[in-house]
């Protein structure tokens, strides 16, 4: 008890209260004239410190001020309970335990609210209504400008430098029956798409995450048919406001994107936008094709290039050249990498096993079937060379039709021409391996609201969460790498470079303990158990 209270607010004690021993009880104070005994019934321990590692995040990029400047400015008034506070109690749920928000009081029942925030909270006011509110008012407000304040908000405070963005895109399934949105503007269509968690008989939305260095520094909510190829060309729009948003000169400032991305539209917009642009060219572009099989051929002349890791130094062998698609003059390199060759054999020979078992299969089924003329066994081949074996990556399939005699039932004739009453049609697979490709160069659940209004500003909330977790990621492998330090994660595993998980886990272990007396918090001490 000595030692609880003396850790925690030592000059908060010694400035405010006069403390005296009294019948041997270890310690009591003096308030207003008052003796006031301490004992172990005024002491409970919370634990809150996956909480207070979201609350701390969200202040130390003064999501606070942010929140209440653009939500106050629009609603016209302050809350009870801020803006700031709310976005932060539904950042530190969506963290920790999805809850529909007619439950987020009972969520938060056994949270020492008033020591996370510094204030008092009634949790009977967080109803739903409430929250309800505070997600249609971050739509009024503009969710995207909230994001990307927060964004620069956060690089600014922990010195981090924007030298490239990735955009790629996910999908999100959603369970429930929504609103319609009616065409307005702004506003996300939950509707059927691409599926990229193959449930095509859900509707959903899907996620643009602008990713640099492992951070989740931009994000765009996007409706659920939304088609990646079209996208790509507005996200360079979006890259465009990013440099003007963190006042980035044009030569440090790299978009970084895929091979689908590579198309005569995408590459003249980044030129009339002066984006410096580095994406992968596909391996059907002739182009790519002759500087691939000219770095195979000098492989061993090729000038080898170190590249810095987290353990020893990967090594490239690397092709520079240059070429002229569809009219645009472009820079382009080859990578070698020996460290990854025995890994894409394993890959390698994993998909021709999955391939060879699906040949397999595809085998027996068409062994076990037969037809009654030739035109028709003819027509099934064909079917399946534009189907099944269209998809063939690794294996050669030829198909033989076979004909067989069909005959009558019953004891054999003396004239045995007469037992023969047709013939039937039968395949005979024979599957090869295509040495050619071989030794080719080439190689949230759920969201609980109703309405496509608030699952934007939730879904925004989300991306929101994902760029205060990974900045926090990035500034622990940073300090550790600086310092040369490893820390014990969940499960006593030693890390130098933890995972976001493994870093917010951590936090399960840190309690809270706090005094009252006459039903006020004054002491708190952090244990890390």
């Amino acid at each position: 008890m000595n030692k609880l209270i003396h850790s925690a607010y030592k000059d908060y004690i010694e400035n405010n209260l006069e403390r005296k021993m009294y019948n041997d009880f270890p310690y009591v104070f003096i308030i207003q004239g008052e003796f006031m005994k301490i004992d172990f019934g005024q002491i409970k321990s919370f634990y809150d410190g996956k909480a207070g590692l979201i609350a701390g995040l969200c202040q130390q990029v003064n999501l606070d001020t942010i929140f209440n400047k653009h939500l106050e400015q629009h609603q016209g008034r302050p809350t009870d309970i801020s803006y700031g506070i709310m976005a932060q109690l539904m950042l530190i749920n969506m963290a920790d335990d999805h809850h529909p928000l007619s439950r987020m009081d009972e969520y938060f029942q056994n949270t020492d609210l008033e020591t996370i925030f510094g204030i008092p909270i009634d949790i009977n006011k967080l109803n739903d209504d409430r929250f309800g509110g505070f997600l249609d008012a971050m739509v009024d407000a503009g969710c995207l400008a909230l994001y990307s304040e927060l964004s620069v908000s956060a690089f600014k405070r922990y010195g981090i430098k924007l030298s490239n963005i990735n955009f790629d895109t996910t999908s999100k399934v959603m369970w429930g029956q929504y609103e319609t949105s009616d065409g307005t503007a702004g506003v996300v269509d939950i509707t059927f798409g691409y599926s990229k968690q193959k449930r095509f008989d859900k509707k959903q939305i899907k996620f643009a995450l602008g990713t640099t260095q492992g951070i989740c520094i931009d994000g765009l909510l996007l409706s659920g048919n939304a088609d990646d190829k079209h996208s790509n060309i507005d996200y360079l729009d979006r890259a465009v406001q990013l440099r003007e948003q963190f006042e980035l000169e044009q030569e440090e400032f790299f978009y970084i994107a895929d091979s689908a991305a590579f198309t005569k539209a995408f590459l003249q917009k980044s030129r009339s936008l002066g984006i410096e642009l580095i994406t992968r060219m596909p391996d059907n572009i002739k182009e790519g094709k002759k500087a691939l099989e000219y770095a195979w051929l000098h492989l061993n002349e090729l000038p080898t290039v170190e590249v810095p890791t987290s353990t020893k130094p990967s090594l490239y062998r690397v092709y520079e050249t240059e070429c002229v698609y569809q009219g645009i003059p472009l820079k382009m390199a080859v990578c070698y990498s020996e460290k990854l060759k025995f890994q894409k054999a394993k890959t390698l020979e994993k998909r021709i096993l999955n391939e060879s078992k699906t040949l397999e299969k595809l085998a027996k089924t068409m062994n076990q079937r037969s037809f009654a003329c030739l035109e028709d066994a003819q027509l099934e081949i064909n079917k399946l060379n534009r189907q099944e074996l269209n998809k063939l990556q690794y294996h050669k399939v030829s198909i033989e039709i076979e004909s067989q005699e069909i005959r009558r039932r019953g004891r054999p004739s003396q004239d045995t021409s007469k037992d023969t009453v047709g013939l039937k049609y039968t395949f005979t697979f024979a599957v090869t391996k295509d040495e050619k490709s071989m030794k080719s160069p080439q190689f949230v659940n759920s969201f609980f609201v109703d309405s496509p209004r608030r699952v934007e500003a939730l879904g925004y909330l989300l991306l929101i969460l994902m760029l205060l977790l990974s900045v926090a990621e990035y500034l622990v492998r940073r300090g550790l790498e600086n310092d040369k330090l490893t820390i014990v994660g969940p499960g006593k595993i030693k890390m130098d470079r933890p995972s976001l998980m493994a870093i917010y886990r951590i936090f399960f272990s840190v309690a809270t303990s706090t005094v009252k007396i006459n039903g006020l918090s004054f002491i708190e001490d952090i244990i890390n158990l």
